[in-house]
């Protein structure tokens, strides 16, 4: 907020300069201009501090959720999609529950919608008895978040064993494996940090409701490990996918290396003073722009290239799609306050003087992909959560 502020407050010196200058009707353009960027710089900061954005999008959210179209499967539905979307929608409704307690019933309500559609087993072949949930990181991680989000917010036990089944799973497994990650999925012979680190994520909130304590073990080998051998070329970030032996498989994006340090950061709070990870996410997709109230996020490490099979680095995400959203949600982790306030200005300044978006008219595919961007943009918009 501090550059915003001093942005505006520049505008005073053309003032002075041409009223001294017997210009004095000139100077009411720069001081009206002072006036209008500090009416804006404060606006802003009131609405986040009074979580506009974050009870607008939980708002969309709790109306959306609950519409049964976009949990029908049929030729167009992507699993991996909805399965994302119920672990950020139930965790942007975990973590702005507190602002909007009148509306108790029905975050109580969606969560419980979102947390049936993933415990049947009829739904998602992972519950099948001949999965190999070594191999099922992403399915582990969402499943388990989208579990453990309702039972943190209702206290009810209604899907008690099916969360115990993935926290006993992963927390075991990491265990065992000291280091070494998981794979995502079956058919790929890769395994990808942000996935793993979504994974720690869930093992979080299991040590939160049952006090084990497998996050804080597995998280310190985990991140050696990365630190250690798994940086990508001379940065200090990792790639979006690495193989068995260590070599870079997808390249670093702006929404697969984001998700991996947002992740990590909402696993494992105590180690965020330890910044290396944001600070070099920044430098490396944010772009350069001189304007105090917005900011752009490319989804490449650097301009003019494109990376290498863009939309798989971080499936099921399209590049150029949600990299302001992680964005937003990394800055908010990291304690990121002036890339905070510029991605936080951009929707703020939308939601004021634009009409909402009616995702009502958008069919169900489409309508996925759009609450996914809306879910991550509520996360970042609300640290923190219920706390039992």
């Amino acid at each position: 907020m501090l550059p915003a502020l001093l942005f505006s407050m520049f505008f005073l010196l053309p003032t002075w300069w041409l009223w001294r200058g017997e210009l004095r009707a000139w100077a009411a353009v720069p001081f009206l201009t002072c006036l209008i960027l500090l009416g804006f710089t404060l606006g802003i900061k009131l609405d986040d501090t009074n979580h506009k954005q974050a009870i607008a999008d939980a708002e969309v959210l709790l109306d959306q959720l609950r519409i049964a179209d976009i949990y029908v499967a049929n030729d167009l539905t992507n699993k991996d999609e909805l399965l994302l979307l119920t672990s950020l929608g139930s965790q942007a409704l975990y973590r702005t529950a507190a602002y909007i307690p009148e509306r108790k019933g029905a975050v109580d309500s969606t969560l419980y919608i979102m947390a049936a559609w993933v415990a049947d087993r009829s739904n998602l072949r992972q519950w099948q008895r001949n999965a190999n949930w070594d191999r099922e990181a992403y399915f582990l991680a969402h499943a388990g978040a989208t579990l453990g989000h309702y039972q943190l917010v209702t206290n009810d036990l209604t899907f008690e064993q099916a969360f115990k089944n993935i926290g006993e799973h992963l927390g075991k497994r990491l265990q065992r494996g000291r280091y070494k990650h998981l794979l995502s999925r079956p058919g790929e012979d890769f395994f990808r940090p942000a996935d793993n680190a979504a994974a720690l994520y869930t093992l979080s909130l299991f040590d939160q409701l049952y006090g084990t304590n497998y996050t804080k073990a597995n998280y310190n080998d985990w991140a050696t490990y990365l630190k250690d051998e798994l940086y990508y070329a001379e940065s200090r970030l990792p790639c979006s996918a690495f193989s068995a032996t260590n070599r870079c498989t997808l390249e670093p994006t702006a929404s697969a290396t984001g998700l991996y340090i947002a992740y990590r950061a909402a696993a494992y709070p105590e180690d965020n003073k330890n910044d290396i990870p944001w600070r070099e996410w920044l430098h490396y997709f944010g772009k350069t722009s001189m304007s105090p109230f917005s900011m752009g996020i490319r989804s490449n490490m650097r301009k003019g290239e494109t990376p290498r099979f863009c939309d798989q680095t971080a499936y099921p995400l399209d590049c150029d799609r949600y990299e302001e959203a992680v964005g937003l949600w990394a800055a908010s982790e990291y304690n990121g306050n002036y890339t905070y306030f510029r991605l936080y200005a951009a929707n703020a300044m939308q939601r004021w003087f634009f009409s909402p978006v009616n995702y009502s008219a958008m069919r169900a595919p489409r309508r996925i992909g759009e609450l996914t961007r809306v879910a991550i943009r509520a996360i970042g918009c609300s640290p923190g959560g219920v706390k039992n």
